[in-house]
């Protein structure tokens, strides 16, 4: 208890000179290296020792544990989200919604609506990406408007829905666990995680809403609940559209008598969701096919491969990402074809394909590991959680872009996350 003790204070203290540093770090524009260096290296300091200290978890008092999360999370909902502007999509569409209007009809660009008011205007000043139509999907959408209902225009309501998300994927986790025959103290394995507050509670992404729903969705599977297991995925499709790549393994994995109403759930709550994103596809400002087709953060691998395509095709994107896309969904066909044995073989499989989904994506945003990281953490697989030390590297692109040194960025320091994990997974698999 003495080591996790000591490891506890030195990710707190990481935490608190962070959060110390957070409003300087307000303005992507704005951001300076040795600033930005600091706060990446203290996020990696923290993840090191949270990685080391894994193993030790399953000894400590759960209230301890709990006290531990929560106090991770609450300097975190005082200050401004770090190198991070996706909030304001956010208040925006789920103004929107609330209001009665479509966040899917027109971008923020065409113009606003006089009953957002003057905090319309104000948000619509600062909102990235203001020529392009929400990308997300109805759930995602749905979370938006209750925030706002919660509190308009603010922060504070985001935070509390992802804090009550977060609280039940602890309690889903400890019943798929329990289901599983797995310990169930690894329930607080993610809880723990210093890097998981600065995505999902300071810059309150809405990944924290779609780990519930997916591991919901294993836990109804193993039951044998074929419609809570459909209807749990498609909602979770419904905040970002890849959990769709599971449904050949849950299918897999449920009694044959299952299968009706588990796809019938599937088709109503998915094509619900995912229904206004994809009729409005069309009309060249839609945020879904921009994202699909141009954007490439964080991955340095795709980049040279971009390149090295480049010198025989004009387009070589437009051949790179169907190809991943492919890659993807014939994993997520593969890891269905033997049929799981057991919760633990049912989680690994959606870990790999939530990973490789993840790793052959052009783009690599830090909260997108909250793809992946919740299962890895229920085994736990330890490579698959080295990038709560990696990933801080991401954030050293602002002031290399600021300063003309994208390219550098892209090419180099983002293969640096990706690194440590494929050098785990050949050790773990030679």
């Amino acid at each position: 208890m003495a080591r996790l003790s000591a490891a506890a204070v030195l990710v707190l203290t990481c935490t608190l000179v962070q959060v110390a540093l957070a409003p300087h770090l307000a303005d992507e524009r704005a951001a300076r290296l040795i600033p930005v260096l600091g706060f990446a290296a203290l996020a990696a300091l923290a993840g090191v020792v949270w990685l080391a200290s894994v193993p030790l978890l399953a000894a400590a008092p759960w209230a301890a544990l709990a006290a531990f999360g929560l106090v991770l999370r609450l300097p975190w909902a005082v200050v401004p989200p770090v190198l991070d502007t996706d909030h304001l999509r956010y208040l925006w569409d789920g103004a929107l919604l609330a209001n009665g209007l479509s966040p899917w009809a027109a971008p923020p660009s065409a113009g606003i609506p006089a009953i957002l008011g003057e905090a319309g205007v104000e948000v619509a000043a600062r909102l990235p990406f203001s020529g392009l139509r929400s990308i997300y999907p109805a759930s995602a959408q749905a979370v938006f408007a209750l925030a706002h209902l919660i509190a308009p225009w603010s922060l504070d309501g985001l935070r509390l829905v992802m804090l009550v998300a977060e609280l039940c994927t602890v309690v889903v986790a400890r019943g798929l666990l329990r289901r599983s025959g797995l310990p169930v103290a690894r329930c607080w394995v993610l809880w723990c995680c210093p890097l998981v507050p600065v995505m999902l509670t300071n810059a309150v992404h809405v990944e924290a809403v779609m780990v519930p729903l997916l591991l919901g969705a294993l836990w109804a599977t193993l039951a044998g609940r074929g419609a809570a297991a459909g209807a749990l995925l498609g909602l979770a499709a419904g905040v970002k559209v890849w959990p769709l790549l599971l449904a050949p393994l849950l299918g897999r994995a449920l009694p044959r008598q299952c299968l009706p109403a588990a796809a019938v759930a599937l088709a109503l709550t998915a094509g619900l969701s995912l229904a206004p994103v994809i009729v409005t596809l069309g009309g060249g400002n839609a945020g879904l096919a921009s994202y699909a087709t141009g954007w490439l953060v964080n991955n340095a691998p795709f980049a040279w491969a971009e390149v090295l395509l480049g010198t025989v095709l004009a387009a070589p994107g437009q051949v790179l990402r169907p190809m991943v896309a492919l890659v993807a969904g014939l994993v997520g066909i593969g890891v269905a074809v033997p049929r799981p044995s057991g919760g633990k073989a049912l989680i690994e499989r959606a870990m790999c394909v939530a990973a490789v989904t993840f790793y052959l994506s052009p783009a690599q945003y830090p909260w997108y590991a909250m793809w992946f990281m919740p299962f890895a953490a229920l085994l736990p697989f330890r490579p698959l959680l080295i990038p709560a030390a990696s990933l801080p590297a991401y954030w050293l692109f602002f002031p290399l872009h600021a300063t003309g040194n994208g390219a550098l960025f892209n090419h180099g320091v983002a293969a640096l996350h990706a690194l440590p994990v494929a050098v785990a997974l050949l050790l773990r698999w030679r």
